[in-house]
């Protein structure tokens, strides 16, 4: 029975696998930098699109579709925005310091 246990645990566990890098040549720390930069960028984006849409909504006649539809190109500017700044940032730590 032992024998039996003894190899039913050795299969189980699983190997190790090397975590692969989301952003290959950045140090931990860094990660850690651009992984707290993505979370200010995701809840800027959300603020933006919750306070547009309740703007518009007021001066729409509480029409959340209307509103939703009056908002959406600004959405997608702010979007486009933090991708670029989400991307310049990681440039930014990614570059070679001499």
């Amino acid at each position: 029975m032992t024998d039996e246990r003894s190899t039913m645990s050795e299969i189980s566990q699983e190997p190790e696998m090397p975590a692969k890098s989301a952003a290959p040549g950045l140090s931990g720390e860094n990660l850690k930098l651009l992984g707290l930069m993505r979370y200010w960028l995701f809840g800027t984006f959300l603020i933006v699109v919750a306070s547009l849409t309740a703007f518009f909504s007021i001066f729409l006649n509480r029409d959340v579709w209307l509103a939703i539809r009056a908002g959406s190109p600004i959405w997608g500017l702010v979007g486009l925005l933090c991708l670029v700044f989400y991307f310049t940032y990681r440039f930014y730590l990614g570059r070679k310091r001499q």
